[in-house]
């Protein structure tokens, strides 16, 4: 990817043009990791990740959040990771659908959904680089990063968010064993949405006792509301803990291993392909193969 193509779009965007930021982030997706440069932007913006079981209603919370934040003068971007079609590849969009009812009126909202194409962690492959992009850009306040449904070890979010927001339900049978085994030790802030249900109080306690932190659980009713403007309170609160004395810049510098460590996975997988296997072979001697396949490939 030519970053002076990158340049340009983002000079265009920052203009007041929603089109050639749409073009970047097409540009940078379709993109392997390797070959994205996005750099680093002189104001950092708040990466939230939206994260939880299926049927969560993620989907609905966001657009509630989208509705408060740019209420309240919040400048946002939206990340929606959805399945992929499996004829096209691309996103589903089912997201997106469920957001158009808080987007209207909001014109400086930006939203765009992302194809998982079969990525783990319920977050896309290109989730990274499109985050720091629209940071870059310097058109926003707060980028909202919505996963597909999470399973329990489904946790690359926290590569790419400054703040994760996990959110459950009641009538999960036990909330804290449902979700501890991967998402409870990423998240930072928790919610217990549809919190009008029978239950809601109990699954909060529970989190609450196995999060061993208090102020971190939150308890919304996101198809009327309810609850929402505190929960956006208490993303603000931590924004400014993340920015005091250098927090955020540690934490983010802490991250940068793993995130090139999941690049190099990606090149590895790529060079994978082109490599002939015998599988009568001992594994040791395929996975030298295709490692000295990518250790000549490699070029900077």
């Amino acid at each position: 990817m030519d970053p002076e193509e990158l340049a340009t779009l983002v000079a265009r965007a920052r203009e007041g043009y929603w089109g050639p930021l749409a073009r970047a982030v097409t540009v940078v997706e379709n993109s392997p990791p390797w070959e994205v440069i996005v750099p680093r932007a002189a104001r950092p913006c708040h990466v939230v990740g939206i994260t939880g079981p299926p049927g969560a209603g993620k989907s609905t919370l966001t657009g509630r959040l989208i509705e408060s934040l740019a209420d309240a003068g919040q400048r946002v971007a939206v990340v929606a990771i959805d399945p992929s079609s499996p004829l096209s590849g691309g996103a589903v969009l089912g997201d997106r659908l469920r957001m158009d009812a808080f987007l209207d009126g909001r014109p400086g909202v930006f939203v765009r959904s992302l194809a998982s194409r079969g990525s783990h962690g319920a977050v896309a492959g290109s989730t990274r680089n499109v985050a720091r992009l629209l940071e870059l850009s310097g058109l926003f306040d707060v980028v909202l990063v919505e996963t597909v449904g999470a399973g329990q070890t489904e946790v690359a979010i926290v590569e790419v968010a400054d703040t994760v927001l996990l959110v459950t339900v009641p009538g999960l049978g036990d909330a804290v064993q449902t979700i501890k085994a991967g998402l409870m030790e990423v998240a930072d802030m928790f919610v217990v949405n549809m919190a009008d249900r029978p239950g809601a109080a109990e699954t909060a306690r529970h989190l609450r006792l196995a999060a061993g932190r208090t102020g971190v659980v939150h308890q919304t009713v996101a198809l009327d509301g309810t609850g929402v403007a505190e929960l956006r309170a208490g993303i603000e609160e931590r924004w400014r803990w993340l920015q005091a004395e250098g927090r955020l810049d540690s934490m983010r510098r802490d991250k940068w291993g793993s995130d090139a460590a999941l690049v190099a996975e990606a090149w590895v997988a790529d060079c994978a392909t082109s490599v002939s296997l015998n599988p009568d072979e001992a594994m040791a001697d395929s996975v030298e193969k295709i490692l000295k396949e990518a250790s000549q490939r490699w070029t900077r």
